[in-house]
């Protein structure tokens, strides 16, 4: 089959991990693949850097209808891009604002899969991000989803929240990992804790970039009222200097150990280098955690909010513990529970590696996507 990605990141964050995963999935299937989008050529080539510079200096009402505006030579280029590869198939990843490689797949009679990672119009992104033209881009992110031959959603919640938004059924497929990369056995646990100092302290870790809404604080109170536990925060970002004075505060600066950012390869032997691995909150109720996917993998003893879409993929007392979100209380006491109990510890991270080698590789995502797809295409018309 071939395949044409379509998107409009900049593949400079967790999207570029996800979105690297998937082609390499498509192409290990057998599939021939050919990416289009501003960072085609990489999140460092001169258009993708380009594109990222002018986004940080214009203002967000301009932003958004200069993303509108895209479609239209998006269109072209993605008819002309189909008319030359002659894909089977459009696999599309989800934007703001998004809809012309959609309907140039339609005009083209290509089926066309749209993977939704967030819905921008809707809450809670607008909470966070508002936008100036919001009944534009809802109009606009309904055309989308009702132009796709198939939606995939990376969680429950979000495939309820496309259904209300334009009345289609989406598929859910939470994200995965790549197994061989995150190996527990392959990763270097104790070059990391040599490097800082951790001994053989209990370690709780964190990763990802450090904004207001992760939840450090609640990470960072609840393991203030824990003795003997050093927290580890992989990543780095606008948030730091709060974490920092937090920690003084609580009075455990030399328990809390930020490292900067850190290169994605370089990741497995961080999260290696926990004992405990927590993902602290989740502001959006519908995402689908990569660093979650990427601690299970790992063996670690995982530690995440009750909410429907970790659910998605942890299963309470199963292959991880879940404690009521926002309640310092509760995590503490899985904390606390994680610590004193090694036992514990094993079990959990081996049955949450065991459970992504079995449902949660990019491979097997990849593979039930072009199923569904086939299904779908295949189904006679009512």
């Amino acid at each position: 089959m071939r395949i044409l990605y379509q998107h409009r990141t900049f593949a400079d964050g967790a999207e570029g991990v996800h979105i690297a995963a998937m082609v390499d999935a498509f192409r290990a299937l057998g599939h021939e693949v050919r990416v289009m989008g501003v960072a085609a050529g990489g999140a460092t080539s001169p258009t993708s850097t380009a594109a990222a510079r002018l986004k940080q200096a214009m203002p967000a009402p301009l932003m958004e209808l200069a993303t509108f505006a895209v479609n239209a030579p998006e269109y072209v280029a993605t008819l002309a891009e189909i008319r030359r590869f002659r894909p089977d198939l459009l696999y599309k990843r989800h934007a703001r604002f998004d809809v012309a490689a959609l309907a140039a797949a339609r005009q083209a009679g290509v089926p066309a899969v749209l993977e939704v990672n967030c819905l921008f119009s809707q809450p809670p992104y607008v909470e966070f991000e508002p936008m100036t033209f919001l009944r534009l881009a809802t109009a606009v992110e309904r055309r989308a989803l009702r132009l796709a031959s198939l939606v995939v959603a990376v969680s429950s919640p979000l495939a309820r929240m496309a259904r209300t938004l334009a009345g289609v059924d989406a598929v859910v497929a939470a994200n995965g990992a790549d197994t061989t990369r995150f190996d527990p056995r392959a990763a270097d646990r104790e070059r990391v804790r040599r490097r800082y100092a951790l001994a053989d302290r209990l370690v709780v870790g964190w990763v990802g970039v450090l904004r207001d809404w992760h939840g450090l604080e609640l990470l960072l109170d609840s393991v203030g009222r824990l003795a003997n536990v050093h927290l580890l925060v992989v990543g780095d970002g606008p948030g730091r200097e709060a974490l920092d004075r937090r920690a003084q505060a609580l009075g455990i600066a030399d328990r809390v150990t930020v490292t900067g950012r850190i290169p994605h390869d370089e990741m497995p032997h961080f999260i290696a280098a926990m004992d405990i691995a927590v993902v602290a909150d989740e502001r959006t109720g519908v995402a689908s955690p990569m660093k979650l996917l990427e601690y299970m993998a790992m063996g670690r003893a995982v530690v995440a909010p009750a909410m429907d879409n970790i659910r998605d993929v942890v299963s309470d007392r199963v292959n991880g513990l879940l404690f009521e979100a926002g309640s310092r209380e509760a995590l503490s006491a899985c904390l606390r529970e994680l610590h004193d109990d090694r036992g514990l510890r094993a079990a959990l991270g081996a049955s949450a590696r065991a459970s992504v080698e079995r449902d949660r590789t990019w491979t097997r995502i990849a593979d039930g996507i072009l199923a569904r797809v086939h299904a779908v295409t295949t189904a006679p018309a009512p």
